[in-house]
């Protein structure tokens, strides 16, 4: 942090005896401003640009054919798992249900009677009334039926499955995002119906560098802004950091979860302005980027030595908004030049303002 230094009596005579000087000399000084150099707590921030994102989302579409002879559910509607949302006309698959039922019981009968006649088959077999194959044909009818059976059960599953299917409900909690079809309709298998997004937390996915991901970790605070709500910080935190760069844009997309539960909500579609909070540094300086200067190839910063310039080679950290983090050559109470200092060399002359 750098705080402008104030002028009192004993500064406009150090600054007069500072000009007598100079014009003694016959040097003209430097006109700089000053300020001083403080230590403070410095967050590291990497900003992005995201997408917001329910945090599920759900296409539902139609299991089986029919005309759709009711609608329950809205866009905009709040849906819970379970809740009924539309139903197909299921006069036809009543029937084709019946219709399996009776088959199975046709079946079970048929199976019955077979077992009946084997058992007889083999009682007269015993008494050496009838021929081995005579019992061989009777115990080949039991297995036929038995497996004609199992067909007429798994015909009634189904049919029973269909009629089940004629009843649409919600598979997750959320909100109505679309409604495709309109009662009246006649759809097939597969016709898509509803969308369905659980927006009571969302997600932000945003695509960050290779050298941000490294400073990337999952839990660290984010804070976001959106255009349709710019009053409002929306906060999150980072859940989930990809392992692998987008083979297109070569960034890693990774997600920041946010509870939605404000009056102002997000909205999926909505592009946030989001920033991630990174490495906290204590008792730290940062600068302009302006203040520092490059001499012989070194960032440099000049502080003010009396009525001189010093020249103070310094180590930059990240730079974030214009702003630059010192992380060597300058301590707190340095003054330090931060107009005029382009032109300077160590040991000019300089006449604060």
């Amino acid at each position: 942090l750098l705080v402008p230094s104030g002028c009192s009596d004993s500064s406009g005579t150090e600054g007069r005896a500072v000009q007598l000087s100079t014009l003694e000399r016959g040097e003209s000084a430097h006109p700089v401003e000053v300020a001083e150099a403080r230590a403070e707590e410095v967050v590291e921030w990497l900003r992005a640009i995201g997408t917001v994102h329910a945090d599920q989302r759900v296409e539902l579409s139609a299991e089986v054919g029919g005309r759709l002879a009711e609608i329950t559910a809205e866009v905009g509607d709040l849906v819970a798992a379970g809740d009924l949302l539309a139903r197909l006309d299921d006069e036809r698959l009543r029937v084709a249900r019946d219709l399996a039922r009776a088959e199975v019981g046709m079946a079970r009968a048929n199976l019955e009677k077979s077992r009946r006649d084997a058992e007889r088959q083999a009682n007269l077999f015993e008494g050496q009334v009838t021929s081995e194959y005579s019992l061989e044909q009777a115990d080949l009818k039991v297995k036929i039926d038995a497996g004609q059976l199992e067909v007429a059960r798994a015909r009634l599953s189904l049919a029973e499955r269909n009629l089940s299917d004629a009843s649409i409900f919600s598979p997750i909690d959320g909100e109505i995002t679309r409604k495709h079809v309109e009662v009246g309709e006649l759809i097939e298998a597969g016709t898509p119906l509803f969308a369905i997004a659980r927006i009571a937390h969302v997600k932000v996915v945003v695509h960050v560098s290779e050298l941000e991901i490294t400073r990337l970790q999952k839990g660290q605070k984010a804070e976001i802004r959106v255009d349709g709500h710019s009053d409002v910080v929306f906060r999150g935190t980072v859940d989930t950091i990809s392992a692998q760069a987008d083979p297109q844009t070569r960034a890693f997309p990774d997600e920041i979860l946010i509870i939605n539960d404000r009056a102002e909500r997000l909205l999926p579609g909505f592009i946030g302005r989001v920033r991630i909070r990174g490495r906290t540094f204590e008792n730290a300086i940062s600068l302009p980027e302006e203040v520092v200067v490059q001499r012989e190839g070194q960032p440099t910063v000049f502080v003010l030595n009396g009525d001189t310039a010093a020249a103070s080679p310094v180590e930059l950290g990240f730079v974030d908004r214009g702003r630059v983090l010192i992380t060597k050559g300058l301590e707190p109470g340095d003054r330090v030049i931060v107009t005029g200092q382009q032109s300077l060399r160590s040991g000019d002359r300089v006449q604060p303002r």
